[in-house]
Formats: structure tokens, C-alpha cells, sequence
């Protein structure tokens, strides 16, 4: 398939998820969820040195997997297996411009995940990208120094404020990552700072890679992430927190899906699929080993002790 050449006349593949490639018919493996969206990075590893992150050490690794490299053209030809087009870029020079390129060569709904960026290019990129995706990470100030993002909080924050007149309230998904030393009034604090200016959060949990600085960390405790799962859910639905315990767990059940743009269900981006499973990437499964997570969240719920001033 002959694809426009992009700005630097060399974006012709991209790193994808092994999920994406199964879907796309290029890799076999099986399946125990298919994801409804295409995951796609690009290419040339990442100039940040963050702690929780191979793409500095390993350009084709991310979270647990590797993803490899495969021709754009093979993606865009099978993009109606998909729901929804994501695509992650990395810190390196000229990768505004090869997001705004490959966003432009799919009809399928496209969300892209950057990092902060001038307003003039915000908004070219918003005539490609239906949704926009930024990588905070860090659930406070301390968290974000302590695990090396590049830049600053305050310069993210900006971004985020930004990309929010530009795209819309609800259309920025901030990417929050649980269970790297944040305690949890810091996670409530940012996760309502993020609502209450109008974005939307995509939460995820912390997976430890071997060979990063924190690769010999823990991944968080189970009962932690359903606390915050839960927080996200009641935060998103303007629900005050001291009002958890009136409702079943059965009422919120949606809460322990995968979170993030429409259709982005990320199967076992953080996690084996023989668990423990913290986001459900469908339904099914979720109602397969919902008796045992209903277990896990009563006990969050009862744990997590709800105070008025949260």
C-alpha cells in the first residue's frame, strides 16, 4: 500500500502491541481478550530517563512487552478491526510531527498519547486526533521528581489546561500510574485536580520492568488499586466519596474495566492474563471473577475509611 511521505519522509513503521498484531492477523497467540483498539508507538526509543520505564534502555520494550516493529501500511490496511487507533509517542526530536503524520492516515476514530507540545501544534493535532492521551504518571509533585519525568509538574499541568480548550472537557485523558510511592490523599487530591478541570483519568497500575531503576519494586497491593478503581469511578460521576459505602458494588461493577478513550481496553498491559487482573479488559471477564472481586472491593471499601474533607 502506498502511504503520503511524512515531515521526515521516514515514519514507514511503528512498534505495535502483540495484541494489536495478533488482531491485524500478524502474529499468532491466543487471545484470552481482544483489544478493541490498535496500540501503536513510535519508533526510535525515548529521549526521558524515566525510572518506571524501559524506553530509554530498550526502544522496543513497554510496560511488561516487547512490541514490534511493523510496516504503518500493514496497520492502515486492517484498521477496521479496530474500534479506535491509539498512538503513543516517546520524547525525541521530531515526534510531534510524525504523530501528527500517522494520525493523518486513518479513518478509524484516532487518539494520541504525547507529551507536552506547543499550542499551535495542539491544535493541528486536534483536526487528526478525536482524543488526546497525557502521560502526568505521577499522582503528586514528590512522585514526579522522585521517578525522573522530564520536565516539570507545573509544565504538565499547563499542558493538560491547554489541550482542554483546544479538545474539549472530557476529550484529555490524563494517564495516572498507581502504586509508585504516592500515598493515597495524594491519588484522591490529583485525580479530582484532573476532573475538576475538566479531563478525564486513565488509570493504571504500576508494573515493575526488570532492568529500570525500579524494576525490583512490588507491583501495588490489590486491595490499593480497587480503593483507587473506586475513587477514579465516584470522582468521575460527581459523586461525593463519603457516599461510597450507601452503594453495592454490584451499582459500580463498570468501575474495574479498563479506563481510558472509548474502547481502550488495554488487555494485560499491566498484568499476566492469569492475574491478578487489576483493569478488565471486557465485560465477560469481569463477569467471570466478579464474585472474587466483589469480595476484594467490599474489603477496600470497608478499609478505605471515607473521610468528609476527601
Amino acid at each position: 500500500m502506498w502511504l503520503p511521505e511524512g515531515p521526515s519522509g521516514s515514519v514507514r513503521s511503528v512498534r505495535a502491541s502483540v495484541g494489536t498484531l495478533a488482531r491485524l492477523g500478524l502474529m499468532r497467540m491466543r487471545l484470552s481478550a481482544e483489544p478493541k483498539t490498535a496500540y501503536l508507538l513510535t519508533p526510535g526509543g525515548c529521549l526521558g530517563r524515566c525510572s518506571f520505564c524501559p524506553q530509554w534502555l530498550d526502544e522496543d520494550r513497554l510496560s511488561r512487552l516487547r512490541w514490534p516493529a511493523v510496516d504503518v501500511s500493514r496497520v492502515v490496511e486492517g484498521q477496521d478491526a479496530f474500534e479506535r487507533i491509539c498512538i503513543q509517542s516517546t520524547l525525541r526530536r521530531g515526534f510531534a510531527g510524525d504523530v501528527e503524520y500517522l494520525a493523518s492516515l486513518f479513518e478509524t476514530p484516532v487518539s494520541i498519547s504525547i507529551n507536552p507540545v506547543h499550542e499551535v501544534f495542539l491544535s493541528r493535532l486536534s483536526r487528526r486526533a478525536e482524543r488526546i492521551g497525557v502521560g502526568l504518571d505521577a499522582m503528586s509533585v514528590r512522585v514526579f521528581s522522585q521517578v525522573r519525568k522530564p520536565g516539570s509538574w507545573g509544565s504538565y499541568m499547563h499542558f493538560i489546561r491547554k489541550s482542554i480548550g483546544v479538545f474539549g472537557r472530557g476529550r484529555v485523558h490524563v494517564h495516572l500510574i498507581a502504586g509508585m510511592g504516592e500515598t493515597i490523599e495524594e491519588a484522591i487530591r490529583t485525580m479530582k485536580l484532573v476532573h475538576d478541570i475538566g479531563a478525564e483519568v486513565a488509570l493504571f497500575s504500576f508494573t515493575p520492568v526488570p532492568g529500570t531503576p525500579m524494576g525490583s519494586e512490588p507491583s501495588p497491593d490489590l486491595l490499593y488499586y480497587r480503593k483507587l478503581q473506586v475513587i477514579r469511578y465516584f470522582i468521575s460521576k460527581g459523586i461525593p466519596l463519603e457516599e461510597v459505602s450507601r452503594y453495592d458494588p454490584d451499582d459500580y461493577r463498570e468501575a474495574f474495566l479498563t479506563s481510558g478513550c472509548p474502547s481502550c481496553n488495554r488487555p494485560f498491559y499491566n498484568e499476566r492474563p492469569r492475574g491478578p487482573i487489576y483493569n478488565f479488559p471486557s465485560e465477560e471477564l469481569l463477569k467471570e471473577k466478579w464474585e472474587e472481586t466483589r469480595r476484594e472491593v467490599i474489603s477496600a471499601v470497608e478499609d478505605l475509611g471515607i473521610r468528609s474533607q476527601w
